[in-house]
Parts: C-alpha cells; sequence; structure tokens
C-alpha cells in the first residue's frame, strides 16, 4: 500500500494584489448595524496600487457574524484584520489575513515577521498576500514590538497567547495544525514554539534565524506525552527547510530537527529539493509513529544563502510550495497526528461541487481518479467528523489513495453550518437545520445523474459524527448502500427504526478513544455492537471470531450462511480519529467484498466461515 507522492496543491485563483484589501467585505445581508458594510472593491484596488498601503481593521470589539446558509463553507469574514494580545501587563498585536474564498477549516501559515519593516511593508515585499490568495488560504501574523524581538524566554508568552487567539474560532477557523514560517529574531522564538508543540506543526521553514541553547533543546525534547509516555517530543517528525547564511549558527536545531524526523546520516541534493538545498530524508526503515501507518517520508532541508532576495515572490512561493507540500491529520494525539502528502485537487482533476437545497446551498467533493471504469464506477460516500469540511478530511485521511490503486470513486458530502464559522452534521433532528439525510440523499441522486455508476457498489464511511451518521443511515436509507465500515462513532440514541434490513457494517474504535474500546462492558461501544448483533441476527457478543493483524484486533460474527456480516475493531495506539491504515482496511477487507443486486439483495464475495 505505498502512497503516492503528489506535488503540492496549486489552486491557481488570479487576483490582483489589490483585491486583498477586501476586508470588510461581509458576504452576508444583514441589518445588524455592528457588522462592517461592504466596501467599494475597485476604489480599495485603486488605493492600494496607488499608495502601496495596507490598514488592518480590528476584530477586538466586532460581532460575530450570523449564519449565512448561502456561503457553502466559505468563512463570512475575508481581509485583513488586527487582534490584541494581552501579555501580563502588555498589550501587543497579531495581524490576520483571509483571502477571498477561504473556508472553514482552511489551511493557515503562521508567519513571524522580521525587524526592520512594517508588517504590513514585509507582507506587500515578499508577496504573502498574493500567495494566500492564489491558494485561498489565511495568514497569521506574530509581530515584534516597537523594540524588536526579545529574548526566546519573553517572547514565548506572546506567542502562546496569540496561538489562542489563532484557535478562537469567532471569526475564523482553522484547519486545526499550521504552517510555520519563521523570519530572523521571530523566526527563532517560533522555533522554540515549534518544538514545544509538534503536534500542531504540519511543516516549517525559517529563514536567517538563530540557534536555541543546548539546553532548552535538552529539556525541550526529553518531555513526552500523556497519552503515551514512551513517545517523547524530539521523535516527533516535522518537515523543516533552514534558509541562513551561516548554517553553523542554527547547527544546534538542525541536529535536533534531523533527529527528530530520523533522517539518514548523508544528505543530497535533488531536483525535487527547494532551491538547490540539501536534503536529508528520513530513515526508510524508521518507525515513528506519526509517519509509520501514512507511508510518508518527513525530511530536514538546509540553504546557505544570504538575506538578499527573501522578500520576494520566488522565495515566498518556494517557502509555501516547501510547507505545502505536507498536511497532518488535525487530531493533535501523538497517537492518530499522522503526516500525510497533500493532494493537489487541480492535478488531479478534484471538485467540489454546490447543490442548493430549500435556500441552503451545501458543498460536495469529488474525486474520480484515471484509474476508474468508463462505466458502473463503483463509489465510495464517506462523511466527516464534527466540524471538519470535506476537504479537510479528503486531505488527512488518503482515501484518494486508496481510490487511486482501487479504480473508484470518492464522493464527500460536506457538513452545515453550526455557526458562521463552524461545521456539523444534522443527524440528531435539530428542527432549525437542514435534514442531512436528504441532504445525502439528493447527492447519491445528482452523483447518478453527473457520472455512469454502479448502484450496486456504492459504500458509505464516516469519522466520529461521521461514524454515527452512517450507523443513522442504515436506519433510514438502507437501500442506497451495499455496506458500510467507519470508525470512531457509536450509536448515541435510541433508534427510532424505519427500516431494519440486515446490512453488513464494520466499526473501528482506538485504544485512547472517546469511548471505551471494550465492547463487552457497558457503554454505548457495547449498545452499538449489540445493536448490530440483534438487528443482523447474529448471536452473542462471546460468539466472534477473533483475529490479530498488525495493531488490529478484530472480532466478526457470521450469520447462518458462514457470511461475516458485522465486524469490531480495536485499533492500538489510536485516539479518537482515523488513521490513513484503516482507509485501506476498510477498502481491502470489506468494500471490496460486497455488492447488492437491483433488486437490493446483497451478496458478499469472498471467503466464509
Amino acid at each position: 500500500m505505498k502512497s503516492r507522492k503528489v506535488f503540492p496543491l496549486i489552486i491557481v485563483i488570479l487576483i490582483l494584489i489589490g483585491n486583498i484589501m477586501s476586508v470588510s467585505a461581509l458576504p452576508i445581508e444583514s441589518n445588524n448595524s455592528n457588522h462592517i458594510k461592504k466596501i467599494d472593491k475597485t476604489q480599495v484596488t485603486t488605493d492600494i496600487k496607488k499608495e502601496k498601503k495596507v490598514e488592518a481593521i480590528s476584530l477586538d470589539s466586532m460581532e460575530k457574524p450570523p449564519i449565512d446558509i448561502t456561503l457553502g463553507n466559505q468563512l463570512p469574514l475575508t481581509g485583513y484584520f488586527t487582534r490584541n494580545v494581552t501579555v501580563g501587563d502588555d498589550t501587543r498585536t497579531v495581524k490576520i489575513y483571509v483571502a477571498p474564498e477561504t473556508t472553514v477549516r482552511d489551511y493557515f501559515t503562521v508567519i513571524a515577521a522580521p525587524e526592520g519593516m512594517t508588517t504590513e511593508e514585509f507582507l506587500l515585499n515578499s508577496k504573502w498576500f498574493d500567495i494566500a490568495d492564489e491558494q485561498s488560504e489565511g495568514l497569521f501574523i506574530l509581530e515584534p514590538d516597537e523594540e524588536g524581538w526579545g529574548t526566546v524566554e519573553e517572547e514565548l508568552e506572546y506567542v502562546n497567547e496569540a496561538i489562542k487567539i489563532l484557535k478562537d474560532k469567532t471569526y475564523y477557523n482553522t484547519f486545526g495544525v499550521f504552517y510555520l514560517a519563521g523570519y530572523g529574531k521571530g523566526g527563532t522564538v517560533l522555533q522554540a514554539w515549534a518544538m514545544e508543540n509538534p503536534l500542531f506543526v504540519i511543516s516549517q521553514v525559517f529563514v536567517q534565524t538563530e540557534d536555541l541553547s543546548n539546553d532548552f533543546i535538552a529539556k525541550t525534547g526529553s518531555k513526552t506525552f500523556t497519552e503515551n509516555s514512551e513517545i517523547s517530543y524530539s521523535e516527533v517528525p516535522v518537515p523543516t527547510w533552514f534558509v541562513n547564511d551561516d548554517l553553523n549558527s542554527v547547527k544546534n536545531l538542525i541536529a535536533y530537527w534531523k533527529e527528530a524526523n530520523d533522517c539518514v546520516e548523508e544528505g543530497r541534493i535533488s531536483s525535487n529539493a527547494p532551491m538547490g538545498s540539501t536534503v536529508f530524508m528520513q530513515d526508510e526503515n524508521s518507525d515513528r509513529i506519526v509517519t509509520s501507518y501514512s507511508d510518508v517520508s518527513s525530511k530536514v532541508a538546509v540553504l546557505e544563502k544570504g538575506p538578499g532576495g527573501t522578500y520576494n515572490k520566488g522565495f515566498t512561493k518556494a517557502v509555501y510550495d516547501s510547507l505545502s507540500y505536507y498536511t497532518r491529520y488535525d487530531n493533535t494525539s501523538i497517537n492518530g497526528n499522522v503526516l500525510g502528502v497533500r493532494p493537489d485537487y487541480d492535478k488531479m482533476g478534484v471538485e467540489i461541487k454546490q447543490m442548493v437545497i430549500d435556500g441552503y446551498t451545501r458543498d460536495y467533493l469529488v474525486y474520480v481518479p484515471k484509474s476508474a471504469p468508463k462505466k458502473n464506477i463503483p463509489i465510495v460516500y464517506v462523511l466527516a467528523g464534527n466540524t471538519q469540511t470535506c476537504r479537510v478530511f479528503f486531505d488527512a485521511t488518503h482515501w484518494w489513495e486508496v481510490a487511486d490503486e482501487y479504480g473508484f470513486m470518492l464522493v464527500m458530502p460536506s457538513e452545515q453550518y453550526s455557526s458562521s464559522t463552524e461545521m456539523t452534521w444534522n443527524v440528531h433532528g435539530n428542527a432549525n437545520m437542514q435534514d442531512d439525510f436528504i441532504f445525502l440523499e439528493e447527492v447519491i441522486k445528482q452523483i447518478d445523474k453527473d457520472y455512469n455508476t454502479n448502484p450496486g457498489r456504492r459504500y458509505a464511511t464516516g469519522q466520529s459524527l461521521g461514524s454515527m451518521f452512517c450507523n443513522y443511515a442504515t436506519m433510514v436509507m438502507p437501500e442506497y448502500f451495499a455496506a458500510m465500515g467507519s470508525t470512531s462513532g457509536p450509536i448515541m440514541r435510541a433508534p427510532e427504526e424505519k427500516k431494519i434490513d440486515k446490512i453488513p457494517f464494520w466499526l473501528f474504535f482506538g485504544e485512547y478513544d472517546i469511548w471505551s474500546w471494550d465492547h463487552t462492558t457497558d457503554g454505548l461501544t457495547n449498545n452499538t455492537v449489540l445493536y448490530w448483533l440483534d438487528r443482523n441476527n447474529l448471536g452473542e457478543i462471546d460468539d466472534a471470531i477473533v483475529s490479530t493483524k498488525d495493531r488490529y484486533t478484530t472480532y466478526t460474527w457470521y450469520d447462518g450462511n458462514s457470511i461475516p456480516m458485522y465486524k469490531y475493531t480495536q485499533t492500538a495506539a489510536r485516539s479518537h480519529n482515523c488513521i490513513v491504515s484503516e482507509m485501506w482496511e476498510i477498502w481491502e477487507e470489506w468494500f471490496s467484498h460486497w455488492e447488492m443486486d437491483e433488486e437490493g439483495f446483497r451478496h458478499y464475495i469472498g471467503e466464509t466461515q
């Protein structure tokens, strides 16, 4: 199950630099006078071109915008903003840029700005605004105070307080883990924060920074994780690129990150190296948990280069490309924080489409790999966990790699607003929200209309609330699916069954999941297993056949015809998230063995008991 490496995501949206200042454009029709009024974008564009001046609007006293059901998954506020950061008795600031068409839970790059120029001069000269616009992503900029950046110890408090603001969901909502780009002394502080918070960093680039002391590195690196004390902070792979006029000035940090990424001793220059850097790849035999179950290699790159030419678009694009080669699952537990390669939607032909149902604009992602047949295409419907958009889940789970290998299409319906910056599934009957079972049904009908699909090879999977969605969907619309397989989501409420067809289902739970993975003791997991044993007429819990594979222990119940109709798997060393290898298991060991005929009878193709 080798992962296919793809180039970084380049969603080319050519927007003039002036458009970055649609700062107050609330795409919301509101009578609330506290909301900012829309600005004439043409006039703003002209002003910026003429004056090269950018002014940030304060978010500190602004009310949270209301839900606008016509936006799909987009954030309600786009533009350039500032927020205050309180550090003891001092008030500092951060800047936030949300590009046009940025969505809920989108990627954000955290930038530590250099000294010697204003934040606005730096962002304009380096063209970070342009990059963000082209990618429809966000920037979060840490700023020095009037006297410049202080010591690492002094500034870490500011960075920690600033990151709390970054994670605040009042006006925007980030992917959950971040790219880091640190310049000069501010970058040195950002390196220290990355060492203390490696699970929140997708990848990082540091330009003309300084070294950290051996004492700080040793103290920080030796810390271990609460949920797995066998793993230290210094054993978490984080792809890293150093650009410095004197690499010896950051030798301690280069050594630290090479160790953290379990890199080989000898570096090499290749055509894939950023700007001719020397690259130290992760050892192909590495067993680091962040990469061992995603089949993705991390790396450390170094480039000896002076500060000249580091504040232009060419260099900034190289920084962004280096960062965005990677993605990471947004679950910040060491047992599930998997590093992955970020898919290139344009190159792959991934589409995010919209439909309008009763006034609600809803997003859904469609991916048809080149390996899929021209006719009778199998389909896997994927339902993300609570708060996750289709884009978050597509990137993090790598379902697209399984689809590439086995030639089926992926359809990922996306959640609806629970607030103007947050998403959820309405599977518990909230009358103030759209019925998501109707939405799923409409997406299925549209997909069958637009593509030559095989209705008998239609499957559904989900994570957490998406897994609950799968369970409940079997009670509302089982006729649409040949089989279900999901992760980390039990049946939360007593079923109000409309349909009780026997349908094959496979549920995974992690050792450190929200709910106990022990399915034999009282609790929601036990209730869910018992429900399925009863529905599929499979006997008692003790009737399971138990098997082990890698980190999986699987309990399988067979019906009277010796056909496996329910599986429950315990995944060792995993918290409340799915991992990439589970996606492969669900397809290879489950979905690929089931199909449904035109009369609705399900057939199992594989070995019976």
